[in-house]
């Protein structure tokens, strides 16, 4: 995986969002409509892991969110290429909720 700018799918529940996010030297960073979202990842080969944080920075009436949470954590594992991968991603405030995302490179940062 490459440093640079990602759009991410993601799905739970019947529920889709879509998120864009940065990565740089395993941080990353991004938002999607609702909330903003840092954190860490680690590479180790082609398995990728890592956590982030989900701080809630509007409220749409007209939006189905996948956790609907101000503010919460996600612990992720999954598989990764040069420029794409996917992974499932767990929310501890939500027991049972798991999140799929696949997440492609759109350009360098």
């Amino acid at each position: 995986m490459r440093d640079g700018i990602y759009k991410v799918a993601l799905e739970a529940d019947g529920h889709k969002g879509m998120m864009v996010g940065a990565m740089r030297n395993g941080r990353l960073t991004g938002c999607d409509q609702s909330h903003f979202v840092t954190g860490t990842f680690k590479r180790n080969g082609h398995r990728i892991n890592g956590s982030f944080r989900m701080t809630r920075h509007t409220r749409h009436p007209n939006i189905r969110e996948i956790a609907n949470l101000d503010e919460f954590n996600v612990n992720f594992s999954g598989i990764c290429g040069e420029s794409f991968g996917q992974f499932e991603a767990k929310v501890p405030e939500r027991p049972g909720l798991v999140v799929y995302a696949t997440f492609r490179w759109v350009c360098d940062a």
